[in-house]
This record gives structure tokens, C-alpha cells and sequence, in this order.
């Protein structure tokens, strides 16, 4: 008997097994199928039905019934016997009973199949013509297996049983027929995922030029500028449907004082009037952007950016979080619509929807009483955060700070929040401000306020108590490469010419782990940037004292500039802080802006600067700001950047595909802890440290699995590998990997 490795299940052959495997598990062929052998002491792992069959039948043949029917990935045997006559196995009743079941099954896996296409962002027509491919693929099988039986039985039975064969074959339906138009499938895949279908909005009429097909002549024509809105109700009760997720979301989080792991940490929450007094109330963070998805350098730039709202649940684990299919949808606009008609009209469902979400909350499986919610926090880059907030979009105005009212002239001196010119702003300043410019439209802006928010209308969320900083924009792609390109120009003045440099940067060993990171071409032309994206910045700047520490001493005082940098990059970039780390890191960045300011005396702190004061008290407020950055929302954009086919009505059909492709992703989620790659197997005795091995109680076997790499939470580790495994004296320690052993999902 072979066992499946999910519910224990006995199956008598590999079909009855694969069949299970399918339609009780939905585990369909496809690029992320995961099939573990179930037998005891086998710890193999395959991606393909006919893979995990040579296996079965290779390494496990004596423990079933060798199976001759079966071929290729479904078997002739059912899942379940059918409660069927003894005596007539041909009955039409027999048949009438396993059909709706079985058929539902075929249906539900025939689907799939089309989703996983959709999925991958096949236009419309293809899917059209695959379906229709299909379906007669299928009837002419249907035809040969039904003239290959009656032909087989004509000799041995009578008139009467053929008539039963083929009434049998008749009531078998194509899948494919309940497929074949986009209507059906939409209906379908509407009724089997619950999609959460998008709803088109109407923001104002234009005029634009269309071609009368008749004439041939262009004419101006009235056309709707439209947005579309996925209702996050709507989203939000799709999302607790998948049993995981929602296990996830009841997880008690463990509290320590003066350690910040999570929002929860911060004195933000704990304060808070709706977070602090409902368990497990939603906690939404909104993120604001646009994106190109023509070509950036061609000549249709800008006429086709699209402005996004994406939202996540800070309930759920970082971990959870960084899953792209994990961040959901809100809205998708023209970014020109948004400069003609502001954020009010575009916002205006989702403030609704929210509102409703304040005072009557949604039902979820787990709780006897509705879960209220709201939005948490909001992130973005600093453009995109001043816009939606009202605040000048001009980072050279008067008062260019969302947190303080420190004014253009004083940041360069101003560097540290206990400083006496510093004003924080507050939601009474805020209105006080906002209602200066309302009561005078001569009146450009107040402070830095140009307009109201209108998030602001919601009764558990205002823009002054929004602590979000995009550390990726305003380290990684602001301060760190602005620092790097003075630092890299010293030298060439100093102690080493141009090409030297370049090729130190890339001739350099930046280790297995980085070796996608590792920078291009780097960019020194007296310019704010060195042509780099974040994560290669954040590669150079942890390198560059291994790269050119022996050309510049270390009490150098541009070095120490950037040695002072490197200290402040790794706190705030860190998951976990102490309450005293913030208050050493609100020091540090007080002492590398001062001297900055001494070394660089014709170089002024840019805006990113500032904000970096902000850091501690936002730290001390949401928590580790590596869980607010931009990184990942980012990562959401390509998929509607590849997705893009046409730009006829682009909103409609890009949040169309989108909202099919997550429906796809719940019903096949599973969220992957370990990856590893290919496995040997191997006796005990002939691994090295065996006697080490056979001491721990879960590898007490005769042969284990061996891997050359594994990933952990997307943390690659490989054979000959260095890691630091704990601290003594605060020393860290290190280790050597040597083997790795896998065992039922343990390393």
C-alpha cells in the first residue's frame, strides 16, 4: 500500500495515489508541484507525476500492486470506491453516481489548467484557441477509446451489454465544453475561487480623436476617464478563506519591553484607540506609486503611467508579507487622471469601504464577532507620501519635511529631533494649516500644506501619524551613493586614478551569496548617484572598507564618513532593535551629519539627510522601518509591467488578469519554508560525523537524503559555507557546513 505524505491515506497503486493527490489536494502538475514520497524512511522529493512514479515503483514495488493500466499522470482507479452494483458494473446508474463527483474533480483540475495560463499572462485569444484545441484533443480520445472497447467486446458479449458500453461513453462530457468561451470561464472561475471581481469607475468625461471606420476620418469624440477599484471587503474575506493564511493571522505575537521585532512593538499600536483595545483588529498599510509601462525612453513615456494602491496585513508575518501574491490590489488609475482630478473622486471607494470597516467590521471564520479595522500606515516614496498627503511635491521648497517644520535654511544645521528649532507637526497644525489655505485660495500653501488628505476622514487614521520611511529610496538610492560618489572622488584625486577603481569594484570577491548583488558599472561624475539600484548600493557600501582599506588610513576622515554610514545602515536595517540601539543610533547619525558638514565643506545635506534624524522616534513608534520600505511593492509592479499586451483600455485589462492569477495563487498556495536542491541518497554509516548524526533522534535511520544548497526563508546556504551560529563574550561564531541532511522538511 503506498501512503500519501499529506493525511496518511493508504491508496492500493500509484493511481489511486496520484488521482488523490489531485483532486483531495489540488496538487496539479505545474512549475511549483512538490510531491514527497510517504513511505517510512524515504525522504525523496519530485516535481513531476511520471518522476515520482519510477520511484514508487523503482524503490517501493514490493509494497502495492503494480498498476498495468496506469499511464501517464491519471489513473483508470478512483480516489474512492463508488458505492456501485455488484452485479452490473455497467449499470447507467453506477455511472450516474460517480459522475457528479468525479466530474467535478475533471472540472475543477481542467480549469486549473487554463488559470495556470492565464496566469502567466497569455493574451485572451490563445487561452481561446488552447480551450477549443482541447476539447476536440479530448473528444477524438473519447472516440478511439470508445470504438477501442466495443471493438474488443463484440465477439465476447451481446447486443445488449454493447448498448450499456455505450451509453456508459455518452455520459461521459468533455470538461473542455464547459470551458470553450470567456464567458464560461469567467463564470466558472468566478463560482470555484470566489474572485473578487473590479469595479469600473467613472471619474469625468474627455475629449479624444477616434477613426470612423465608414469615412475614414478622425473625429473628436466624448470619452469617460475611468479608474478601477478592487473592493478591499471584498479582498479581505477572499483572504481568509485560505486556511493557512488565517492560522497565521491568530498567531499570538510575543511582546518583550525595549525590543521592536514588529508594529506591535511600537508605542504607536499600543496607544492606539482601535489596535489597542480589539484583538486582532485588521491592520492595513496602504502603499501609493506610479509606475511606466511603456518604454521609459521611448516617445509614448508618460501617456500610459499608472498609478497603483496596493495594501497588505501587518497581522500576518513579515515572512507571509514579502509573498508578491501576497499583496493585494486596491486600485489602478492613469496618473494623468490623478493630476486632473486629485486623489478625492480616486480614493473616495476605498475611504468608503474602510469606513464601513471602522464601525461594522467584517466575519471571519475564527471569530464570533465581526474584526474591525484600518489603515495602520501608509508607505511609499517620499514623492508619492507628499502627494497623497497634500504636502508640496518640491523637496527645494521652504518646508519640505512631512515630520517637522524645520525650514530649508536650517537643515543643514539641524540634526537631531532634541534640537529647540525643531516643530513636529501635529494633526491640530495640520488643520490649523490647511484651513489658512482653504480660507485664502491666493494662498499656495501653508507650511508645506497644500491640500487635505482624504484618508484624513477616516475616524482611526490621520497623515500626522503616519511614521513610514522608505529607507531603500532614502539610503540606498539617495544618501549612501551621494556619499559614495564624494568618497570614490577623493580618491581619484588623492591615491588612485579612475580605471583602478572601477576595477577594483568589479574584479572583487562579493561572496556566493551576493553574487547577483554585486555592482555594475558604477557611475562617478560628480553627479548625486552611481548608477546603481538598492540592493547593488547596499552590496558596494558593505564592501567598500574590504575593497580600499588599504589605500585610505582608517582615521581618515572621509573614511569615517562612510565607516559612521555603514553603522547607521546596519541598524535600520536590522529586523530586531533595542529601545537602546535607537537612542545610539539617533547619536550616530547627530555625529555623521556634523561631520559631513566638516568634511565636505562645499557640499550641502540633501533632504534624505533630514529624514534620517527621523529614524529613532519612528523606530520607537512602528518598529523595524525594513517592514515599511518600498522594496517589495516595487517587486509588484513587473508583474503588471509584463502583463501589458495592448494598451486599449490597460486598467481594466491588467486588474482583469490579476485579480485571476490571485484566485490561482490561494487555491495553490503553500508557503514554502525550505527549498533544497537536488537530493542523493545515502547510507548513515558512510556520511562523515555518522556516530554525531545517528545521536539525534529524527535521523535515527538506516539512508538519509543529502543536498548540495537549501534555502531557509529564501536564505541560501551551500556545502563549504562559513555562518555564524550564536555569540560568546559578544563575539559572534563561526561555522563551517559541511553536510546537509534532509529529513521530512528537517536540516
Amino acid at each position: 500500500m503506498l501512503t500519501c505524505y499529506i493525511c496518511k491515506v493508504q491508496h492500493r497503486n500509484c493511481s489511486t495515489l496520484f488521482q488523490h493527490l489531485k483532486f483531495s489536494h489540488a496538487l496539479y502538475p505545474g512549475h511549483k508541484l512538490r510531491l514527497k514520497c510517504g513511505e517510512h524512511g524515504c525522504s525523496s522529493v519530485f516535481y513531476t507525476y511520471s518522476g515520482f512514479k519510477k520511484h514508487l515503483l523503482k524503490a517501493h514495488g514490493d509494497t502495492f500492486a503494480t498498476d498495468s493500466v496506469y499511464k501517464g499522470n491519471v489513473g483508470t482507479d478512483s480516489v474512492e470506491t463508488d458505492d456501485v452494483s455488484a452485479h452490473d458494473p455497467l449499470s447507467s446508474s453506477s455511472v450516474g453516481q460517480q459522475s457528479h463527483a468525479k466530474k467535478k474533480q475533471l472540472m475543477d483540475m481542467c480549469s486549473s489548467v487554463i488559470a495556470q495560463v492565464q496566469a502567466a499572462g497569455v493574451s485572451e485569444n490563445i487561452v481561446q484557441s488552447l480551450t477549443c484545441s482541447m476539447e476536440e484533443v479530448v473528444n477524438d480520445v473519447h472516440i478511439q477509446a470508445q470504438d477501442a472497447v466495443l471493438k474488443c467486446l463484440s465477439s465476447e458479449v451481446n447486443e445488449q451489454t454493447l448498448n450499456k458500453v455505450r451509453e456508459c461513453f455518452e455520459n461521459i462530457e468533455n470538461p473542455f465544453t464547459h470551458l470553450n468561451t470567456e464567458r464560461k470561464r469567467q463564470k466558472y472561475l468566478e463560482k470555484k475561487w470566489k474572485i473578487v471581481e473590479p469595479v469600473e469607475h467613472v471619474l469625468g468625461v474627455r475629449y479624444d480623436t477616434r477613426l470612423d471606420k465608414t469615412t475614414g476620418v478622425y473625429s473628436q469624440i466624448p470619452v469617460n476617464d475611468k479608474f478601477m477599484y478592487v473592493p478591499i471587503l471584498g479582498t479581505l474575506d477572499s483572504l481568509f478563506t485560505n486556511q493557512e493564511l488565517s492560522t497565521c493571522f491568530q498567531q499570538v505575537k510575543c511582546h518583550e519591553d525595549g525590543i521592536y521585532r514588529d508594529i506591535n512593538d511600537g508605542s504607536y499600536l499600543r496607544n492606539h484607540s482601535l489596535f489597542s483595545e480589539q484583538e486582532h483588529a485588521l491592520q492595513i498599510q496602504l502603499y501609493y506609486d506610479d509606475f511606466e509601462t511603456a518604454n521609459p525612453l521611448g516617445p509614448k513615456r508618460g501617456s500610459h503611467k499608472l498609478g497603483c494602491i496596493y495594501f497588505i496585513l501587518r497581522n500576518l508575518p513579515a515572512k507571509l508579507n514579502s509573498v508578491l501574491m501576497n499583496i493585494h490590489l486596491v486600485s489602478l488609475f492613469h496618473a494623468e487622471d490623478l493630476k486632473k482630478y486629485g486623489f478625492g473622486p480616486v480614493l473616495q471607494p476605498l475611504v468608503n469601504d474602510l469606513k464601513c470597516l471602522e464601525t461594522e467590521g467584517i466575519k471571519v471564520p475564527f471569530s464570533d464577532t465581526p474584526l474591525r479595522g484600518s489603515i495602520v500606515q501608509v508607505t511609499g516614496d517620499n514623492l508619492a507620501l507628499h502627494s497623497l498627503f497634500g504636502l508640496v511635491e518640491s523637496f527645494s521648497a521652504t518646508y519640505c519635511c512631512r515630520f517637522c517644520l524645520t525650514d530649508k535654511t536650517k537643515l543643514q544645521s539641524v540634526f537631531s529631533e532634541d534640537d529647540q528649532d525643531l516643530t513636529f507637526r501635529t494633526k491640530e497644525l495640520y488643520s490649523e494649516h490647511f484651513n489658512a489655505v482653504a480660507q485664502n485660495p491666493i494662498l499656495v500653501h501653508s507650511f508645506g500644506v497644500k491640500r487635505e488628505c482624504p484618508l484624513n476622514a477616516l475616524q482611526y487614521f490621520h497623515c500626522s501619524n503616519n511614521y513610514a520611511v522608505d529607507i531603500m529610496h532614502d539610503l540606498l538610492e539617495g544618501v549612501v551613493q551621494y556619499e559614495l560618489q564624494l568618497l570614490f572622488q577623493y580618491m581619484v584625486r588623492t591615491s588612485i586614478d579612475l580605471n583602478t577603481l572601477s576595477e577594483r569594484i568589479q574584479s572583487f570577491n562579493y561572496g556566493y551569496l551576493e553574487r547577483n548583488n554585486r555592482p555594475s558599472a558604477v557611475k562617478i561624475d560628480g553627479s548625486n548617484d552611481l548608477g546603481l539600484n538598492a540592493i547593488q548600493s547596499w552590496c558596494l557600501l558593505r564592501n567598500t572598507p574590504l575593497i580600499f582599506e588599504d589605500i585610505i588610513n582608517r582615521n581618515n576622515s572621509y573614511w569615517r564618513v562612510i565607516l559612521l554610514l555603514i553603522q547607521i545602515v546596519n541598524i535600520v536595517f536590522s529586523p530586531k532593535i533595542t529601545d537602546g540601539m535607537t537612542y545610539f543610533l539617533k547619536h550616530l547619525i547627530s555625529d555623521h551629519h556634523k561631520l559631513f558638514k566638516s568634511v565636505f565643506t562645499d557640499k550641502k545635506l540633501i533632504p534624505k539627510h533630514h529624514l534620517m534624524i527621523h529614524y529613532p522616534r519612528c523606530i520607537r513608534k512602528i518598529g523595524p522601518l525594513i517592514h515599511v520600505w518600498c522594496m517589495r511593492f516595487e517587486g509588484k509592479h513587473n508583474f503588471f509591467k509584463k502583463s501589458v499586451k495592448n494598451f486599449k483600455n490597460i486598467t481594466k485589462t491588467l486588474v482583469k488578469k490579476h485579480q485571476r492569477q490571485l484566485a490561482f495563487h490561494w487555491e495553490n498556495f503553500y508557503f514554502q519554508r525550505f527549498q533544497f536542491g537536488p537530493l542523493k541518497d545515502y547510507p548513515i554509516s558512510e556520511l562523515d560525523f555518522s556516530e554525531v548524526l545517528r545521536s539525534c533522534p529524527r535521523l535515527n535511520v538506516p539512508c538519509v537524503s543529502t543536498a548540495s544548497w537549501v534555502k531557509n526563508f529564501g536564505t541560501e546556504y551551500h556545502i563549504g559555507m562559513i555562518v555564524c551560529t550564536s555569540t560568546e563574550n559578544e563575539m559572534p561564531v563561526f561555522q563551517k557546513i559541511v553536510n546537509i541532511i534532509v529529513k521530512d522538511d528537517f536540516f
